[in-house]
């Protein structure tokens, strides 16, 4: 009987077991790619002469657990790491610390509890810049792309990793409105305010306002060939007598039509609004004002596991500031790519990435520290070739 009873409870456990899943994953991204900048409206002095890297584009490992816990609920645990695989440190091409390579979970941090319907998520989660198959073109396909650049770029987003996030998702069970989402944070030690005088979240001292919040949300929709997407964004900073105090707003809109299984072509929309609680006048970095900008993204199937990508976007001129429209501080960009498919898993690619930016404006290829210079001149183009391989794991 003992025997029995210890041979159920080892099935039981056995059973149990078998319910969890713990899994490790990954991207290995890296690209032999040149970049310079030319024509900067300062003169030649502050151009950057052309260069050779090996430059990692967005590696990681990902760690995950899930749970399987009856009745259609789960739950477990998501960690997403950034890996420098060109130098195996938390630098970038610009020899600037890369935020999303310095920790464990320094991509994406989550621990998550749900069903098909819907999961609540707590942790560090992407937001604003993800686009999906609106944008089959950057890090998974070409290591990086310009026109994201475009859209990050200008006034900027509070996040688009917010720190201290709750937030609800749409599971497979929603059909078309799958991988919506709502989500609100509270502006921890990791937001751009952290070293602020009056640092917002956990990092703020005794009788200090800690009332840092931003929300958003993104709108999924798929219908057969068709693909709407719909993300906007607000945060409110708490007042501080000096340094950056940021109120922001931010929507993009953007739609889709796959004209086969493998090939699309989309258009998206965005526009920004900066507001600075201090006051000050405008110097670029500091000071109320708006971006807006557009752009178009192709994917087109050449047959025998090559595609071939395209987009292209235009920045237009800043507005909304003390002194009105900053005549030339816009930009346009585009990016042309190939890629070879050798599995599921892995396949080759070439690239070209360029940004045209106006003589006032000064956007660059950031994305992930990806670039070769921290800051570019005013003016200046960036221009940028690559011959890359990825590898998931």
């Amino acid at each position: 009987m003992k025997k029995t009873l210890v041979a159920l409870a080892a099935l039981s456990a056995i059973s149990a077991f078998a319910q969890s899943s713990v899994t490790l994953s990954g991207r290995a991204s890296i690209d032999v790619s040149t970049f310079e900048t030319t024509g900067s409206t300062a003169g030649s002095a502050a151009d950057f002469k052309r260069r050779v890297r090996v430059a990692d584009s967005a590696s990681r490992i990902t760690f995950a657990a899930n749970e399987d816990l009856g009745g259609g609920l789960k739950a477990g645990v998501y960690c997403e790491t950034g890996i420098n695989v060109d130098n195996g440190s938390n630098t970038g091409q610009a020899g600037t610390v890369n935020a999303n390579t310095s920790q464990f979970c320094s991509r994406e941090g989550r621990a998550y509890f749900g069903n098909n319907t819907a999961e609540v998520r707590l942790g560090r989660q992407n937001v604003w810049w993800t686009q999906g198959a609106l944008n089959e073109v950057g890090s998974t396909y070409l290591g990086s792309d310009s026109f994201t650049n475009l859209q990050n770029g200008g006034v900027g987003v509070y996040t688009v990793r917010g720190e201290n996030m709750i937030k609800l998702v749409a599971g497979g069970d929603t059909g078309a409105f799958a991988g919506s989402e709502v989500y609100t944070g509270f502006m921890g030690v990791s937001g751009e305010y952290a070293t602020a005088p009056g640092a917002t979240g956990e990092a703020v001292g005794a009788n200090k306002d800690a009332d840092g919040k931003y929300s958003g949300l993104k709108l999924n929709y798929t219908m057969g060939q068709l693909v709407f997407m719909l993300d906007q964004q607000t945060s409110k900073s708490p007042y501080v007598a000096s340094g950056s105090s940021f109120d922001r707003s931010a929507v993009k809109v953007g739609a889709a039509y796959k004209y086969n299984a493998t090939s699309l072509v989309s258009l998206q929309t965005w526009s920004k609004k900066r507001t600075d609680n201090t006051g000050a006048g405008f110097s670029g970095t500091t000071g109320s004002a708006k971006d807006s900008g557009y752009g178009i993204v192709v994917k087109h199937d050449l047959g025998g596991n090559w595609l071939a990508h395209a987009q292209w976007g235009k920045a237009n001129n800043l507005t909304g500031t003390s002194a009105g429209e900053i005549a030339d501080s816009g930009a346009t960009a585009y990016s042309l790519g190939l890629t070879k498919a050798f599995s599921k898993r892995t396949h080759v690619y070439t690239a070209y990435h360029q940004i045209n930016n106006s003589s006032a404006a000064a956007y660059n290829m950031s994305g992930g520290n990806y670039t070769s210079a921290a800051a570019v001149g005013a003016g200046a183009d960036v221009k940028m070739f690559a011959l890359g391989m990825i590898h998931n794991f």
